[in-house]
């Protein structure tokens, strides 16, 4: 289920301030210059709440946290969750069985690679570098989280390797729309470059905010494309345990591996739409408080993002991530120029 924690009054000047990061998006979203280059109100409320993270004092950025984790979490997954009332069931048929093998393929060479490349050229603890290679190949820092504790690292490596993932991701959420709007037909067609994008940008909402930039008509192939991939969280935590340890002992209890719950009930909510469900004259209302709950979402993920992550991490979690970020975007590059997956 999703699960909401009700703010402390503490919090309620930090809540205010994402809000005013969401709606200074909002309003910037309508300037000629956003226009000009095809930013959308997440983009930009994401930005702003990004560039007003920087000069805020450590102890500020603390005290923000469970405002802002609020936004990035329950907010976020109800958004995403009520963006499934708007997706067709026949898209999902249109996906097809080679999307989902790119899918598979992405998280696999993104953990092998990790397991490989980490100890041998970066002397990285093995388990520090398929963290990395979880986030990066699977849903961003929520795979992180998930995967600590099957490979039993520190928090610091935790740590680094969400500062890693988000750098990147945060990378190619920026670029791709860039690259769109100067090479659409780079793999084909829209379509087939939203597909790209759904398969190599690592967290779900900077797959929406890449998409929506490109062309809200793409943003429903891009989600379903990375939805598929954060479904495959728990098959490929099992996988990561097998590997680690040599499976779970008879007599020891092993690690709770469960399908993201927002992930089940964004499939329900597709479910809900595809048997119509929903009155006609509710889904402009529905659209438009959603449209609300993504844009302060991004807000908050922009306020939760400093780029004093950079020098903490250091420079070998960050070459790692460079390197597999740039292997998915190669396998699935490759995979749609062979015309593998259409």
């Amino acid at each position: 289920m999703l699960t909401l924690a009700l703010p402390r009054r503490s919090d309620w000047p930090f809540l205010a301030l994402v809000v005013a990061c969401g709606v200074g998006g909002q309003a910037l979203a309508h300037t000629p210059l956003a226009g000009r280059w095809g930013l959308g109100a997440l983009a930009l409320a994401l930005l702003v709440g990004l560039v007003v993270a920087q000069p805020l004092p450590a102890p500020w950025r603390q005290r923000a946290r469970p405002a802002v984790a609020l936004f990035k979490g329950p907010v976020l997954k109800t958004a995403i969750v009520l963006y499934g009332l708007r997706i067709p069931l026949d898209a999902v048929a249109q996906l097809g069985p080679a999307v989902w093998m790119l899918d598979a393929a992405q998280i696999l060479v993104s953990l092998l690679l990790a397991g490989w490349l980490g100890p041998r050229l970066f002397g990285m603890p093995r388990h520090a570098a398929l963290l990395i290679g979880a986030g990066n190949g699977i849903c961003g820092a929520a795979a992180v989280l998930a995967a600590e504790p099957v490979l039993r690292g520190r928090d610091r490596d935790g740590a680094m390797a969400v500062a890693a993932v988000v750098v990147f991701g945060t990378l190619n959420m920026l670029l791709l729309p860039v690259l769109f709007r100067h090479w659409p037909t780079l793999f084909g067609d829209p379509a087939a470059f939203a597909l790209f994008t759904g398969a190599t940008v690592q967290e779900v909402a900077q797959v929406l905010v890449a998409a929506q930039a490109m062309s809200p008509a793409l943003v429903d192939t891009a989600l379903l494309v990375k939805m598929a991939r954060v479904m495959m969280l728990a098959p490929a935590l099992m996988l990561l345990a097998v590997a680690v340890r040599g499976g779970t002992d008879a007599g020891e209890a092993g690690p709770r591996l469960p399908v993201p719950p927002f992930a089940l009930w964004f499939v329900l909510a597709m479910v809900v739409n595809g048997l119509g469900l929903i009155p006609d004259a509710l889904r402009p209302a529905l659209a438009g408080v959603d449209d609300l709950l993504l844009t302060l979402a991004m807000a908050g993920l922009g306020l939760s993002t400093h780029l004093g992550l950079l020098r903490q991490a250091g420079w070998r979690p960050l070459a790692l991530g460079a390197l597999l970020w740039a292997s998915i975007l190669a396998v699935a590059g490759t995979a749609l120029a062979a015309g593998w997956v259409t």
